[in-house]
């Protein structure tokens, strides 16, 4: 008989009760972290999960060196009256797991800012000298999966512009490579000829670029929405680019429309929609 594979209530990994299912967790560990959200009232993690996150498992996690991070708290505090440093967090795979940190941060005594970053895997802190603990903070943070190294850094020594921002700036290079090229093949139409083809070949490369860089990311949290079976705004954009993409197929094959002005269209939205993602999330990191 067939076994019935069914799917993790926290990391959503398909599992069968017969090899390694816990009371609808596909592990120990993934039932104990979900026992330790629903305890603490940060259900809203499972809310902003886009992505399966890696299973627990079994696997002993080596314990906190909470001496280190003590050390590491002194060090950061030497001739200061407050303490600011970036620490690197292993375990963050989704936004649920970057608000997830930096809500147990933020709610630790004496921290007055505590920031997230999925993309660089770090934790930024900023705390009273008097009333916070480091070594309290890493063992909260164990509880639930996510490891913070005792090697502080300071604030800003990283990279100055983001994945984000980085993917941004190079879907607007491709969508202007295609504006050009819908430009020239509009006033220089009378005297491309076999040109044409080439103009049309080279829009067409722009435009996979621009949807590589620009709409892989609403895709595939959007996928991974759906792998958790839980809503997810990104499925909007994506509904968006899939439509238009649709339209401007319909367009250029029936209705005479010059490809490089299809491959606009679409590459126009996809930037539009990317931009609008990086600014939102740079206001609600500056806010």
């Amino acid at each position: 008989m067939a076994s019935t594979t069914h799917r993790c209530k926290h990391c959503a990994t398909p599992y069968t009760i017969e090899r390694s299912g816990v009371d609808g967790f596909c592990c120990a560990g993934c039932q104990q972290v979900y026992q330790l959200i629903q305890q603490e009232g940060l259900g809203d993690y499972y809310r902003l999960q886009d992505r399966v996150a890696q299973p627990l498992k079994d696997r002993e996690l080596t314990e906190v060196d909470a001496l280190a991070l003590r050390r590491a708290q002194v060090e950061v505090e030497a001739g200061s009256e407050s303490g600011r440093a970036v620490f690197e967090v292993e375990g963050m795979s989704c936004m649920g797991c970057a608000w997830l940190v930096e809500r147990l941060a933020n709610s630790q005594n004496g921290c007055v800012q505590a920031t997230a970053s999925l993309s660089q895997h770090s934790l930024t802190l900023e705390w009273r000298r008097s009333e916070f603990d480091l070594s309290v903070l890493g063992s909260e943070l164990f509880k639930f999966g996510y490891r913070m190294r005792s090697t502080p850094s300071a604030p800003g020594s990283g990279p100055r512009i983001s994945p984000l921002a980085l993917r941004c700036l190079l879907t607007l290079v491709f969508t202007g490579n295609v504006a050009l090229l819908a430009a020239y093949e509009q006033f220089a139409a009378a005297n491309l000829g076999e040109g044409e083809a080439l103009l049309s070949l080279l829009g067409l490369i722009c435009l996979c670029f621009t949807l590589l860089l620009g709409a892989a990311p609403f895709f595939l949290s959007s996928y991974r929405a759906i792998q958790i079976r839980r809503w997810h705004s990104d499925w909007i954009p994506m509904t968006m680019i899939v439509t238009t993409a649709g339209i401007v197929a319909f367009h250029c094959a029936f209705s005479g429309w010059p490809l490089n002005v299809g491959c606009l269209i679409l590459a126009t939205l996809v930037c539009v929609l990317i931009a609008a993602r990086w600014l939102g999330a740079l206001i609600s990191k500056r806010s």
